[in-house]
This record gives C-alpha cells, structure tokens and sequence, in this order.
C-alpha cells in the first residue's frame, strides 16, 4: 500500500495510457461498425451467450462515439493510441526524474480538463441536453480537490456532503431523463450499463489527471533560490530542456491564483454568514421547544438501542431483499438463447450484484467505524451510493412506471424508508475523523 501512495502519479499516468492504448485498440478492431453506425442509427444485434452480450456493450459506447469520429475513426484511433503511448513514456519520466515535474504537470492540467470536456460531450448522445448539469458537480468537486489545503479541516465532512449532493441530484435527473428516452425507444437498455460505466471510467480518468496537476504543482520549488541555474537535488538525471523562465511563468500564475483564492475567501464575511446561521437556529429552537418531558415514554428511545444496531439492521434489511431479487434474475443465464431486446434483465442482474457488494461494504465499514473508528468516510459514501440509488429507482416508478425498475414497488418503498433511515443517522453523526 506504501508504494501505491509514494508511486500514485506514475500509476495514474500508466492507467490513463493504458486505458487510451485499450480505447484506441477497440476502435480499430470495430472500424467497420464505426462505419456503418456513423449518423445511421443502430445495427440488429443478437445476443445468445455472454461474450456477444460483452461484445455488445463495446457496441454501444462505440455507438455514442461513432457520431465524434465516424468520418474519421482511423485517424482518430492513431490519435488515441500515440496519446495513450505518451502517458506511458510520461509515467516512466517521472518515475526516473523529476526535472520535467513543471510542463508534465500542466500537461495534466489540459487532458484532465478535456477529459471532463469530453465526458459531457459524450453525455449528451445519452442524457441529450440534460447532461450540461454534470458540470456543477464536475465544478464542486474540482475546486475541492483545488483550494482543499485553503479550506478549513474541521467542516471536511460538509465539503463532502456538498459533493455528494451535487453528484446524487445529478445522477438522479439525468437517470429520470435516460429512462424516459429508453421509454420512447430512443436507447435500447443496454445504453444503461454500458454508457453509464464508459463515463465513470472518463470521469476517473479526469479525476486522475487533476490530482497528478495537483501533486505536481505542490511539488514545485517555490522561492528564488529553488528557481536557479542549477540541478535541484531531487532530479535524478540531467535535463536536457527546461528554462527558469517556464519556472517564475509558472510560479507567477501560482501567486495569482493564491491571491485570488485568498482575496475571493477576504471578501466574504464567513463569521456574519455563520451568526445569521446561529441566529436562524436558535429562533426555531425557541419556537419549537420541546422537552424532554413532553416526549411520551412509548415514543423514547430506549436506553440499549444504539444507532450502530439501527445501522446493523437496515444494511441487513437491504441486503435480505437484494439477494432475494438477484437470485430471481440469475435464472436468464440458464436459459438457451436470449436477443438484445432481453437485455433489461441481465442489466438488472448486474445492477444487483454491484448494489450487493456495496451492500456487504456497508455493512463491513459499519463495523469498523463503530468498533475500531476507522473508514468514517468511506462509510458516509456508501450510504450516500445506496441511498441515491434507490432514490432514483422509486424516481423512475413515479415517473416512467415500474418498467425499469430493478425492485418491484412495495419493496423498494420499504427499502427506501430504510436506507433513508441509515442515511440520517449518518448525517447526524459527528465526524470522528
């Protein structure tokens, strides 16, 4: 785990080329798909085991990609692949010096930005006009990872919450959106697994690439004398081509921006902001003031139940109904041929299996967090992953019907009101990190 962490830059610079040498091999091998999707519509496709199921969901991301690079997918997979070829060249750079620390780290600045770029370009072939309000949460979480070191420690877990929420609305807007194109025969279902894990990979490609911009950066010389003719110590061999004046370039628009940051945060009045928040709390308090004689004894708490075991008993809860449902879709396995138009239930069987390990995770940090402290935040994401899930499945019924719905309606209700249960209970507790 210690090399993971000392060496994390140079991995993510393997995987974004990796990934990219891998994206470009896909859509050389699919060249007369791209050709026959390009501004065409879809192809019929027949599914009768789990590789052409496999094969299909490539299909499909090749499908919302055809309509960039369909007049030109050879140039475009050349591109894709010299670019992969150059974040492996970039990670072995940094794994054997660090002269070259102040253009690579602007160079992870772009791609990273055109990641983002990208990944909402390609949204919109799915969630149409909708997917321009991922650039709210795409902006939170950015800036989070940007001033992080500016912002104050002790309120970590409301940055978080505000990620969290920017991310969940979103999520569950375009799903609404998603389904009711898929209601209108506009994407067939297997858009849903395929596309939705094509932009999670993009978008932790980005995540990736500002968090090597970052390490980077914080890794710069920062005075005069840092800045001079010769070899810093750190480098481990010569460079060739690297000028002090791309340095004081790069420190000046550092200064900047740390001013600017430090200017916008002296600009607001945070300790009025925080009265009127006092103020507006204790005014509520007054007007609804109850206590605790007021609470009849059959409504109290007891005194032995704690809210690790509340805790304990809705991820059991949840786990109990979800296995329940997986164990009903596994049966379309064992049936002998199956088309692309029966793809919902695999879909939904899959669905069921990544909600049951994130289930079983739950359960597992509960118990951590509450026996040894640890993973408090890890904790907070996983109920915040189920609970917006769900959300959005319950969203879905009451817009679209149960159609689409991986639980049928008196269970997911159920198990809503419980998830929303845990979350609470999350949300009122303190922080112990």
């Amino acid at each position: 785990m210690s090399f993971l962490k000392k060496h994390a830059e140079i991995l993510y610079s393997y995987i974004i080329g990796i990934v990219s040498l891998f994206l470009g091999l896909i859509i050389l091998v699919n060249l007369s798909l791209i050709n026959k999707l390009n501004g065409k519509g879809k192809i019929d496709l027949h599914i009768h085991n789990v590789w052409d199921f496999i094969n299909a969901f490539f299909r499909e991301i090749i499908r919302v990609m055809s309509n960039y690079i369909g007049s030109f997918p050879i140039i475009s997979a050349i591109l894709i692949i010299l670019f992969g070829i150059a974040l492996i060249y970039i990670g072995v750079t940094l794994f054997r010096t660090t002269s070259y620390d102040y253009d690579i780290s602007i160079f992870f600045l772009v791609i990273g930005v055109l990641f983002f770029i990208i990944t909402i370009a390609l949204m919109t072939q799915v969630y149409s006009f909708f997917a321009i309000i991922f650039i709210i949460p795409f902006a939170i979480h950015i800036g989070y990872i940007i001033y992080k070191d500016e912002l104050n420690p002790n309120h970590r877990k409301a940055h978080f919450l505000w990620i969290i929420f920017s991310y969940g609305i979103t999520y569950l807007l375009t799903q609404i959106v998603l389904y009711g194109r898929i209601d209108d025969k506009q994407i067939v279902p297997v858009d849903i697994l395929s596309v939705n894990t094509f932009f999670l990979i993009m978008w932790l490609l980005g995540q990736m690439a500002i968090w090597n911009f970052l390490f980077l950066r914080r890794s710069l010389p920062l005075t005069k004398q840092e800045l001079g003719e010769e070899e810093p110590e750190l480098s481990r061999t010569k460079k060739e081509s690297m000028s002090n004046q791309t340095k004081e370039h790069f420190k000046s628009i550092q200064d900047k921006t740390t001013e600017f940051t430090r200017k916008t945060r002296r600009s607001v009045d945070l300790q009025k902001v925080r009265d009127k928040k006092d103020k507006f709390i204790t005014k509520w308090k007054e007007k609804i003031d109850i206590q605790e004689d007021d609470i009849p004894n059959w409504m109290k708490k007891p005194k032995w139940l704690k809210t690790f075991y509340v805790e304990l008993f809705c991820g059991a809860v949840l786990l109990f109904f979800t296995l329940f449902e997986f164990s009903n879709r596994s049966e379309i396995f064992t049936s002998d041929s199956w088309d692309l138009s029966q793809t919902q239930v695999v879909i939904e069987w899959v669905t069921l299996l990544i909600l049951m390990l994130i289930m079983i995770a739950y359960i597992l940090t509960t118990l951590t967090n509450y026996l040894r402290g640890k993973f408090y935040f890890l904790h907070l994401f996983l109920v915040s992953i189920l609970f917006f899930k769900l959300l959005t499945e319950f969203a879905n019924i009451m817009v679209h019907g149960s159609l689409f719905s991986t639980f049928i309606t008196p269970t997911l209700l159920l198990m809503l009101i419980t998830i929303t249960v845990a979350f609470v209970i999350k949300l009122r507790e303190p922080s112990k990190d």
